[in-house]
């Protein structure tokens, strides 16, 4: 597995607000980004569903916010 994939195409998708909140809760809870959080999200989803998919790195590494907690 390489480290070094590039992410050439963006997904949007419209939720409601308390979603979004509890995304970047989640996230935050993880110490990683929103953006890693949903790209491991929909890999999951796309795992689940048998859709051929290269997977990604650990996405565990990137860390949002330094100090904060991890409470959800």
């Amino acid at each position: 597995m390489s480290d070094d994939i590039a992410f050439l195409s963006r997904l949007s998708a419209a939720v409601p607000a308390d979603m979004a909140e509890a995304v970047r809760r989640s996230a935050d809870a993880r110490g990683i980004t929103v953006a890693d959080y949903l790209r491991g999200s929909v890999q999951a989803r796309l795992l689940l569903d048998g859709a051929p998919v290269r997977l990604l790195p650990n996405l565990q590494r990137t860390a949002s916010r330094p100090g904060r907690g991890r409470v959800i």
